[in-house]
C-alpha cells in the first residue's frame, strides 16, 4: 500500500498538495496548486501506486500508465472532459495531474425519492451521450459511469465526465502484462453482465447510461434499479410512472441483458433521443445553470434568435471577444514536453484565431494576425531548442526549392518528405503516423493538423499557404 502524501508536500518540485479528497483501489486523489502556472491554478493530483512493488510489475504498470494517460490527454481536448496537464513517475510512484472542476457530482441531484421529469431526463441523457460520443470515437470506454463520476460544473451548469476506469487498470497488472482489473472496474448497479465477466465494450457504457436514465425518472436508489429490460417492464407498472412510449423503448433497449440488442455505441444511442429533444425544444424548455428546467415563451425564443441573427449579420464584436488567443495552455504543454497535446493546441488556436472550425482557406490564412503566428513560432522554438516551429519549417520549405506564394507539386512533396509528413511509399502520412517526441525530425512539428476528429488525414495543403503568410509577417 502507498503512503498518503502529507499536506504542503511539493511533488515534482511543482505541485503543492493542499488537501486529500479521495481514495480508492488505485491510490489517492489530492487537491493541489500548480506553483509554476501564472496565478497558481488549482489542479487535481492522482497518485497511483501498484500494490505489488516488484521491479517487473513497476515496469509494466509504468508502460500501461503512460498509454492510458496519453489516451486521456486526447480525450481532455473536449470541453466536458478534464484536461490532463501532466503525467510522470517519481520515486517509483505514478502521478496524473488533471484539471480541477469546480462543481458537484450528480449524487447531489440523484436523491432517493426525487423523480426527474421526462424533459429533464432526456436532456441529461442527450448531453451525457454527446460527451460519451467523443470517448467512443477514440475507441475508449469509460467502464464506470455513475452519479459520482459525473460533475455539474458551477460556471456553466454543463456536465463533465470524470474518473475514467481505464486508468485503474494500471494498478492490477500481472507479471505477463495482462490486466485483470477489468472485472473489478465498474459499479454493480450500473454494470452489465458482459462487463462483470471482464469483456466490456462500448455497449457496456450504454447500459450504464440507461440505468442512470431509469434512476432519474424513478428516484430509486442505485441498489433498487432493475437488472435488465424485463425487470424494467415490471417496474414501469409497479411505480405507475408516466413516461412516453419512445423513451420507454429507448431505455428498454439500453439495458437489455444481451449486449447485441442494445445501441452499440453513444452515436447510435444519441440518435434515438434526437426526436424527443426536438419536441422538448419546441415546447420552450431551456436549461439553466443549475441543470433544471424553466419555461420561456416561444415569442422570447424567437426574439432572442432574431437578435443573435442581427448581431451576426452586422458583424458586431463577437469575433474580437471570442477569438482573442490565449497561449498559456500551449506554453504549459511545450514546457512539459507534451508534444502531441501542444500540436493539437496549436491547431486549435490557429483555427480559432482564423474564425474557422475544421480547416483553413487562403482568405482566412491571409487575415491571421502576424503577432499570433510569431508568438506560436516563438513558443515552439524556445521549448525545442529551435527544432520545431514555423521558422525551421519555412527554411526547409525554401531549401527544397519552393517559392513563397507559389505551389509546385514536386518541390512541395520534397518539403513533405524532408519534414517526414510523407511515408516511404510517397504518400502523405496520417496524423497518427507522426512522431510526437523531442527527437522527431527538424520541422516535423507543429503539424498541419488533421481533417476532423474522426478523420486522420493531414491537412497538408494548408501549410504552404500558412508559411507564405508567416513570411509576409517579416
Amino acid at each position: 500500500m502507498s503512503t498518503r502524501i502529507q499536506q504542503d508536500t511539493i511533488v515534482r518540485q511543482r505541485y503543492k498538495i493542499t488537501q486529500h479528497i479521495g481514495e480508492g483501489g488505485f491510490g489517492d486523489t489530492y487537491l493541489a496548486i500548480d506553483l509554476d502556472f501564472p496565478g497558481q491554478r488549482q489542479c487535481i493530483v492522482k497518485h497511483l501506486s501498484p500494490h505489488n512493488p516488484s521491479p517487473e510489475i513497476l515496469a509494466i504498470a509504468q508502460r500501461l500508465f503512460k498509454t492510458e494517460a496519453k489516451c486521456l490527454s486526447r480525450l481532455g481536448e473536449h470541453n466536458q472532459i478534464p484536461r490532463l496537464y501532466s503525467y510522470f513517475e517519481e520515486d517509483g510512484q505514478f502521478y496524473l495531474v488533471q484539471e480541477f472542476i469546480q462543481g458537484h457530482n450528480l449524487t447531489q441531484e440523484f436523491q432517493p425519492g426525487e423523480k426527474w421529469t421526462e424533459a429533464e431526463t432526456v436532456e441529461f441523457l442527450l448531453e451525457l451521450l454527446e460527451i460519451l460520443t467523443v470517448v467512443h470515437k477514440q475507441n475508449t470506454i469509460h467502464r464506470d459511469l455513475k452519479p459520482d463520476n459525473i460533475m455539474r460544473r458551477d460556471s456553466d451548469g454543463k456536465l463533465v465526465l470524470i474518473d475514467f476506469g481505464a486508468v485503474k487498470e494500471v494498478v492490477t497488472v500481472d507479471k505477463k502484462g495482462q490486466t485483470n482489473s477489468t472485472v473489478a472496474i465498474g459499479t454493480s448497479s450500473y454494470m452489465p453482465p458482459e462487463q462483470a465477466k471482464g469483456k466490456p465494450g462500448k455497449y457496456s457504457d450504454i447500459y450504464a447510461v440507461g440505468m442512470l436514465g431509469i434512476q432519474a425518472l424513478t428516484g430509486l436508489k442505485s441498489k433498487e434499479l432493475p437488472e435488465d429490460s424485463e425487470s424494467l417492464q415490471q417496474l414501469w407498472q409497479d411505480l405507475d410512472i408516466k413516461v412516453s412510449c419512445n423513451l420507454k423503448s429507448a431505455l428498454n433497449n439500453m439495458v437489455s441483458y444481451q449486449y447485441k440488442e442494445r445501441y452499440q455505441d453513444a452515436v447510435e444511442a444519441r440518435e434515438a433521443f434526437i426526436p424527443q429533444a426536438t419536441k422538448i425544444i419546441n415546447q420552450g424548455k431551456i436549461t439553466n445553470y443549475s441543470g433544471r428546467f424553466f419555461f420561456i415563451s416561444q415569442l422570447k425564443i424567437k426574439l432572442l434568435l432574431l437578435f443573435l441573427g442581427i448581431m451576426g449579420l452586422a458583424g458586431i464584436g463577437f469575433y474580437v471577444f471570442s477569438n482573442k488567443p490565449k497561449y498559456a495552455q500551449l506554453e504549459e504543454y511545450l514546457k512539459n514536453d507534451q508534444w502531441q497535446q501542444a500540436d493539437a493546441e496549436t491547431d486549435r488556436l490557429i483555427l480559432k484565431i482564423a474564425g474557422e472550425n475544421n480547416s483553413l482557406g487562403s482568405e482566412s490564412i491571409n487575415k491571421l494576425p502576424c503577432e499570433s503566428l510569431q508568438k506560436i513560432d516563438e513558443l515552439w522554438q524556445e521549448n525545442s531548442n529551435g527544432r520545431f516551429g514555423l521558422t525551421p519549417q519555412k527554411k526547409i520549405y525554401l531549401d527544397t526549392g519552393n517559392q513563397i506564394g507559389q505551389y509546385r507539386e514536386s518541390s512541395y512533396e520534397e518539403f513533405g518528405n524532408k519534414v517526414k509528413w510523407r511515408t516511404i511509399s510517397d504518400v502523405w502520412s496520417l496524423y497518427g503516423d507522426l512522431k510526437f517526441t523531442d527527437i522527431a525530425p527538424v520541422g516535423h512539428l507543429p503539424s498541419p493538423g488533421k481533417i476532423s476528429s474522426d478523420r486522420n488525414d493531414l491537412r497538408w495543403q494548408e501549410r504552404g499557404m500558412l508559411l507564405s503568410r508567416f513570411d509576409a509577417c517579416g
